[in-house]
């Protein structure tokens, strides 16, 4: 077993050709010396590019965090993704660990990949492996157990065949190729999730298959050094901040390299189609892209993530990271996080652009609430869902003003909370993503439910006392996962009787909840009745 960074050789003698700029290629030197010393100089000298200057500090917390250092080839089809990974894993303990599980995401039937494992090794040394979690996961066998605080390193040789879906606008399409994009969310083995039990030994890894309806991943905050060689014509959005790129002999292919700070995962999204338009704001550059005929959206769409960005910096607390990503993808009218990425389906560009700037904030928000502060989003969605809705309402605030705010919370979310049935009117916010029996139900409940909790608490709390709780919330769990006690906890620490009466009657008890105040359309447009 070993603790030495991961492939330092390999990265060393690749980055000089790309042209990197001068801190990286000082930084992966370091990790290649670190070979020969015992101890490099700075651990996170490849990774601090893509973090700003204010926020470097934050690589001090991730001492336990898996650095992964993946190298994959797409072919000129586009269909099969070939790829390495070295993952460099330390346990945090209190368990010790007799054997690792690696989630194979797109293996699930709502990502319809297919992915094959030929090769692994632990500390150089081949294991056994087996495919569980109805193939969505491997389990891979240790020589020894791994105690806490000690370290390991595994080599993981993957093949992926990429799916292929309609090419019809209204399709949806997390993983594979629609529309002349290929979209590939954790194309990669991504180490599970490790949940310590009640007592020492009881724990588990977490192997959760998901439904099409809600998010599927869940993953600790990691390291990422990422080499991708796609055919030159691909325009690939992606997490992280370039490092470089170069075109290889004969021009089909282009290497890149990308780095990143703590983040749950890297997506890789590409079309040929793309163009872009980028701007900086509070040190981190924002990119649009969009596809042929769609050049007003995308940059309107530039616009609102820039201006989502500046709003929940101020709200929340300043965004770390250098760069972020706003792109179209075949998810119809809907969206999709991803850390420094949000996609957009295509139809909002189109027939359904009134909605682009709601769901612009919405997936910005999540750069805060699932990025920064993560939680599982099959068992308690609710946690980055809910706050990330009601984020809406703070954009809209601070941009169009409280009259449109309003107009905004009676139409998205007050009515169709009141057109539940009584019985759906009481479903308490936590509750797993397959305990709804409708797609309609879920939404309205997680996202509407939700986002009034919210306007709840911030109804009893006071405009200053419910900003100062949001912003130490995030300080307290900054890249950490949350779960629905450790935000219970926190509402304690405030010690006021009505939140717990709010937390029990909308999250811990059933019951329906009493409705939030709020102005009809009438009132809206009555003088006086907002700004």
């Amino acid at each position: 077993m070993s603790s030495a960074p991961i492939s330092a050789a390999r990265l060393r003698g690749l980055l000089p050709a790309l042209g990197v700029t001068a801190v990286l290629l000082g930084g992966l030197f370091l990790m290649g010396a670190c070979a020969r010393r015992s101890q490099p100089a700075d651990p996170y000298a490849a990774y601090r590019p893509a973090v700003k200057s204010e926020f470097q500090s934050d690589f001090d917390a991730m001492g336990q965090a898996p650095r992964y250092a993946i190298d994959v080839t797409l072919d000129p089809s586009g269909e099969v993704l070939s790829g390495t990974a070295e993952v460099l894993i330390t346990n945090p303990g209190p368990d010790p660990w007799k054997y690792l599980v690696f989630r194979l995401y797109p293996m699930l039937v709502q990502y319809g990949g297919s992915m094959t494992i030929t090769s692994v090794l632990v500390d150089d040394q081949p294991t056994t492996f087996v495919y569980q979690a109805e193939n969505s996961a491997i389990r891979l066998d240790l020589p020894q157990a791994l105690p806490a605080r000690r370290s390991v390193t595994a080599k993981l040789v993957w093949r992926l065949g990429i799916p292929r879906w309609s090419d019809d606008p209204g399709s949806y399409a997390l993983f594979g190729h629609s529309q002349q994009m290929i979209s590939l969310p954790l194309f990669y083995p991504a180490l599970a999730v490790y949940q310590p039990g009640p007592t020492l030994g009881t724990g588990h890894w977490w192997e959760e298959i998901g439904t099409v309806r809600g998010d599927a991943a869940f993953n600790v905050a990691s390291l990422f050094i990422v080499t991708a060689t796609l055919p030159s014509e691909q325009v690939p959005v992606a997490t992280g901040t370039l490092a470089g790129s170069e075109v290889l002999t004969g021009g089909l292919f282009t290497r890149h390299v990308w780095v990143t700070g703590p983040v749950r995962e890297f997506v890789l999204h590409m079309s040929p189609l793309f163009s872009s338009a980028g701007l900086e704001s509070y040190g981190t550059r924002v990119v649009s892209y969009w596809l042929p005929g769609q050049e007003a959206a995308g940059h309107a769409a530039l616009s609102y993530a820039v201006s989502a960005l500046r709003i929940f910096s101020d709200y929340y607390g300043g965004y770390p990271f250098r760069e972020v990503r706003v792109a179209p993808a075949p998810l119809n009218y809907r969206g999709m996080e991803y850390p420094q990425v949000t996609l957009l389906g295509v139809e909002l560009y189109t027939r359904f652009r009134n909605n682009l700037e709601v769901l612009v904030a919405h997936e910005m928000a999540h750069q805060w609430w699932y990025q920064l502060v993560h939680n599982d989003p099959v068992n308690a969605p609710w946690l980055d869902e809910a706050i990330s809705e009601y984020s809406v309402r703070l954009y809209y605030e601070m941009l169009h003003g409280g009259r449109a705010a309003d107009l905004l919370t009676w139409q998205r979310w007050q009515t169709p909370v009141d057109l539940l049935g009584q019985q759906e009117a009481g479903l308490l916010l936590n509750r797993r993503v397959d305990s709804f029996e409708t797609s309609a139900q879920y939404e309205t409940t997680i996202y509407a439910k939700g986002a009034l909790l919210y306007a709840q608490m911030r109804e009893i709390l006071g405009d200053r006392r419910f900003r100062r709780f949001l912003r130490d919330y995030l300080d307290q769990h900054r890249y950490q996962i949350v779960d629905t006690e450790s935000w219970r906890a926190a509402l304690a620490q405030l010690q006021m009787p009505a939140l717990d009466t709010l937390f029990r009657e909308w999250i811990g008890a059933s019951g329906p909840p009493a409705p939030t105040p709020t102005p009809t359309p009438l009132e809206i447009a009555a003088p006086g009745s907002g700004q």
